[in-house]
C-alpha cells in the first residue's frame, strides 16, 4: 500500500466513523425527544465515536476503508417503543432520523467544500478531500439505510407508513426472514458479474440525494 492509498483509506475511515457516530446519535436524540430515555441511560446521547462504535464493526470499517472489502457498522441504539405515545409512528421517526442526519451531514460538508479557499496548502488540500469523501460517504449511508430491508432503517420507515394490518404482516415477515435478504443482496454485488437489487435500488436514490445536496442552497432558500 503506497502513501496515496494510505491517505485515501485514512480519509474514508475518518469519514465513516464520524458519519456513523452522528447517524447513531441522531437515533438516540430523536428517541429521547419522543419520550424514550433508553439511549440516554446507555450513554448514547453523544456524537463521541467511542459511544457508538462496535469492535468488530470498526475493524470492518477499517478493512472497507483501506482494502475496499467488507461492510462496517456501529452498535445499534437501544430503543423501547413502549415509551412512545404512538409506537409505530415514532419508531418510524427514530429510524428516519439516522439517514436524515447523513443527508444533513452531506449538505454541511458540501457547503464547507464550497467555502474552502482555492489556495495551495496541505491543510486546505486535506480538508477539501475530507469534505469530498464526507459527501460521498453520507450519500451512500443514507441511500443504503433507506432500503426497506430488515434490519435497516428503511424497513422501519416503510412499516410506519403502511396501513396497520399490512404493516404488521410486513414486520412479521421481516423478523421471520431476518437479515438473510440483506446478506443475499450484498453478496450478489460481490460475487455475480452483473448488477443486483442493491445497486439497482441504491443507484437512483444516491443520484437523487446527490442532486438534493448539490442544490441545497436553492432548496433551503
Amino acid at each position: 500500500m503506497n502513501s496515496e492509498q494510505m491517505r485515501s483509506g485514512l480519509l474514508f475511515f475518518i469519514a465513516l466513523v464520524l458519519s456513523l457516530s452522528v447517524h447513531e446519535a441522531a437515533h438516540a436524540f430523536s428517541a429521547y425527544l419522543l419520550g424514550d430515555d433508553t439511549a440516554r441511560r446507555h450513554g448514547r446521547l453523544s456524537i463521541n465515536p467511542l459511544a457508538h462504535l462496535d469492535q468488530l464493526g470498526t475493524i470492518m470499517i477499517a478493512l472497507m476503508s483501506f482494502y475496499g472489502m467488507g461492510i462496517g457498522w456501529a452498535r445499534p441504539v437501544p430503543v423501547n417503543p413502549l415509551n412512545f405515545q404512538n409506537p409505530r409512528r415514532d419508531c418510524g421517526f427514530v429510524a428516519f432520523a439516522g439517514p436524515l442526519s447523513n443527508i444533513l451531514q452531506g449538505v454541511l460538508a458540501f457547503w464547507i467544500l464550497k467555502l474552502i479557499p482555492n489556495t495551495p496548502g496541505v491543510h486546505w488540500d486535506i480538508l477539501f478531500d475530507l469534505m469530498k469523501v464526507l459527501v460521498m460517504v453520507n450519500v451512500s449511508l443514507a441511500a443504503f439505510n433507506l432500503l426497506p430491508v430488515f434490519p435497516l432503517d428503511g424497513q422501519k420507515v416503510l412499516s410506519a407508513l403502511l396501513p396497520g394490518r399490512i404493516a404488521r404482516h410486513f414486520d412479521f415477515l421481516c423478523v421471520r426472514m431476518g437479515a438473510w435478504p440483506l446478506l443475499i443482496v450484498i453478496l450478489w454485488e460481490w460475487i455475480l458479474p452483473f448488477p443486483g437489487p442493491l445497486r439497482l435500488l441504491m443507484g437512483p436514490v444516491s443520484h437523487g440525494l446527490s442532486f438534493l445536496i448539490e442544490n441545497s442552497a436553492f432548496w433551503l432558500g
